[in-house]
């Protein structure tokens, strides 16, 4: 499978780093603004490299184009590249609203070409441990959800776009994570309260953490917080229900049946053979599989674009919680001209 990379840094550079160690993908071209990137690129790897996605679409033979370019560029590339014949997978968010990224979802099915999200952390293997333990009814009716995600995580670690972002901790993670919750639990989000702010000690201009009330269906409740002004990283996910409690700290998962004091690790699924288990390249074995898979057999992606806007949804009604100070609905953002639009089963 040959790539075009879009977006070579930061993230970016995280693929290119993992595809040049696949024997079964190549990076066919880069596209990036900065020049001194791009001439180190093609020195290391011998690739074509661009300035212009434009000229890199026209001139390149290749299967996918792999969008790590900033946030508020995502839907502008990713729509280039379907017009333009190729597949796509754009890391997360989609595009920077729900209208926006529906319009994509347009676009692919138009083009007859995949669309999909690098959503990495479902992927993750305490995740999909999580998710085969759920669904195993181990736990039984939920009670309680709480999620924190704390991190050490200065704007200079970050690219020079999210500093000034207006919601930066949102755009860039809390949209992981709602993803995540989507995957765990299986269910559809209902409504979302959110508060933004800028803690002390922050280098960032503004909002640089959030705390979130999730609904969703079957009376599914979720405390959700996470802040990039901490003293290190730190996330923790505990779900309690009628036979225990089961918590994850994103590597390993434990299991505390009711009555019982103390908690035990529970046993992790298999991963994909040369899967990673930690970030950066965590998941990306899984991600390209599923691109491969949807590329040369048509097959459905698990994070498909379609998939991905009841994602966007939940970012969307949070970040218009954040505004109004109520929780927001996701049928108020989610609207049933929008659902018809994406094509919905049962939507018209």
């Amino acid at each position: 499978m040959k790539l075009i990379h879009v977006g070579i840094g930061g993230r970016g550079r995280h693929w290119l780093e993992f595809v040049a160690g696949r024997p079964d993908v190549q990076t066919a071209a880069c596209v990036d603004v900065d020049q001194a990137a791009l001439d180190a690129t093609r020195a290391r790897l011998g690739c074509k490299v661009f300035s212009s996605l434009d000229a890199a679409l026209a001139e390149t033979v290749a299967d996918a184009v792999l969008i790590a370019s900033p946030s508020g560029m995502h839907a502008a590339h990713a729509r280039e590249a379907l017009r333009a014949g190729f597949a796509v997978m754009v890391e997360k968010p989609l595009a920077g609203s729900l209208d926006e990224a529906v319009t994509l979802v347009g676009e692919a099915r138009r083009a007859g070409r995949p669309l999909m999200v690098a959503e990495n952390y479902r992927f993750f293997r305490a995740e999909r441990t999580l998710r085969r333990f759920l669904d195993a009814g181990n736990l039984g009716r939920i009670d309680s959800v709480t999620c924190i995600d704390r991190r050490d995580q200065p704007s200079a670690m970050q690219g020079a776009w999210v500093r000034g972002m207006t919601q930066p901790f949102l755009t860039e993670i809390a949209v992981h994570h709602f993803d995540s919750f989507r995957y765990l639990f299986n269910r559809r989000p209902l409504a979302v309260w959110a508060r933004t702010f800028n803690p002390e000690g922050s280098d960032y201009e503004r909002n640089a953490a959030a705390e979130t009330l999730i609904d969703m269906s079957d009376d599914l409740h979720i405390q959700y917080s996470g802040s990039f002004v901490g003293s290190r990283y730190e996330y923790a996910l505990e779900v309690a229900g009628e036979h225990g409690a089961v918590r994850t700290n994103r590597s390993k998962v434990w299991w505390r049946p009711r009555g019982q004091r103390g908690f035990k690790e529970v046993e992790p699924v298999p991963l994909p053979e040369g899967e990673a288990v930690r970030y950066p390249h965590a998941g990306m074995v899984s991600m390209l599989n599923q691109l491969r898979d949807a590329v040369g057999r048509g097959a459905a992606p698990e994070t498909s674009g379609e998939d991905n806007l009841w994602t966007l949804a939940m970012f969307e009604a949070a970040v218009r919680s954040a505004l109004c100070g109520r929780y927001v609905p996701i049928d108020q953002v989610f609207t049933r001209d929008l659902m018809a639009r994406a094509g919905i089963p049962g939507v018209g």
